[in-house]
């Protein structure tokens, strides 16, 4: 109960377009008999209103078609569906109130989750009532108990459908075996990162973290240790990382941390920190496990591609320096500058 009335989210949201397109095509062809059938029996009243609904179903459709925004608000077109059942259901009692259940469903198709669990509480309300004064009092509960079912199955195959989108999307966007973020997800957040920069200025810079000597690694002591190392390593990394700093599997035994609100000499503080905490641990028993980190601080009108190109550049030019050690392409010889990183042994790398 807390999942359903606490929703944040809209599972069906993705896709109300085709829900709103399908809608339009299934009002018009499946409604007209009844339609034209109220119009024969002098249902004049009642013939209106299946128009009305299907004239706006079918515009939101067509603009649902068109990639445009729906003319008719979707509170409106369910006020009007209310507005035709009430009138069949006085003229023609029950056969009236079974449409009740259709337009619950229906609620639920084309409103957000929230707004449509409200509405289906007003016509939990509306509807037993409308039976009870109109149709049959006695028939009024069970009409009540019926309605609340079909809204109590909607919401849980809602819930169900919530919960398999978000763990998709967990799987889509994260690493299955060191479980952060993957390649994908860190395309999309750097690309938002380099949009926004376009609006306002961005302070933020990248390390590219690569094992050391990674392959030899797998060869003497296998694969399935290789895997527990770069395990260890997100294990390690992310206790170091702040709020706000996101890490991202690049591929193989590369990472990328991201650090926003960071600029290249606080960058350079939290990358040696970070190479000096995995030097230090026992990765795997007997065995010394080092990273070379390159960094790279985004500048303005730089790419995705070109800013992690370069922070790329910066690494290959660590290990190329002897590894273990921290480095950046366009930034030489200011670590010395850093008050911050007292012990000389650190100074030393970060060249």
């Amino acid at each position: 109960m807390r999942d359903v009335v606490m929703v944040d989210n809209d599972s069906l949201g993705p896709y109300r377009d085709r829900i709103m397109q399908s809608m339009g095509v299934a009002t018009l062809v499946l409604l007209t008999p009844f339609t034209i059938n109220n119009f024969l029996q002098g249902r004049h009243l009642v013939a209106v209103g299946i128009i009305l609904l299907q004239a706006a179903t079918a515009a939101n459709g067509y603009a649902a078609w068109r990639g445009r925004r729906s003319p008719v608000p979707p509170i409106l077109v369910l006020l009007t569906v209310v507005a035709a059942l009430t009138a069949v259901s006085i003229k023609q009692g029950v056969v009236g109130a079974l449409w009740s259940y259709p337009l619950m469903v229906f609620t639920y198709f084309i409103l957000v989750r929230r707004a449509a669990i409200a509405f289906s509480a007003a016509l939990l309300i509306y509807f037993p009532w409308l039976t009870w004064r109109y149709i049959d009092a006695e028939l009024a509960s069970r009409h009540l108990v019926s309605l609340l079912l079909v809204a109590i199955l909607i919401n849980i195959v809602l819930s169900v459908i919530s919960s398999l989108h978000q763990t998709l999307a967990r799987q889509a966007l994260s690493d299955p075996l060191t479980g952060c973020s993957n390649r994908r997800c860190m395309d999309q957040e750097l690309s938002v990162l380099v949009i926004k920069a376009k609006r306002h200025s961005v302070t933020a810079s990248a390390l590219m973290i690569d094992v050391d000597h990674f392959k030899e690694i797998n060869d003497t002591y296998g694969h399935g240790q290789g895997d527990l190392v770069l395990q260890k390593i997100v294990e390690i990394t992310s206790a170091r990382i702040r709020v706000g700093d996101r890490l991202y599997r690049f591929g193989g035994e590369e990472f990328l941390m991201l650090l926003e609100q960071t600029d290249m000499r606080r960058a350079i503080v939290v990358a040696e920190d970070l190479r000096a905490r995995i030097e230090a641990a026992e990765v795997l028993p007997g065995l010394r496990v080092t990273v070379s980190i390159g960094i790279a601080q985004y500048q303005a009108g730089q790419s995705v591609e070109a800013w992690t190109k370069s922070a790329d550049t910066a690494l290959y030019q660590a290990k190329a320096a002897g590894r273990n050690r921290v480095m950046n392409a366009d930034w030489a010889g200011a670590a010395s500058d850093i008050a911050d990183v007292s012990d000389p042994h650190k100074n030393r790398r970060c060249r």
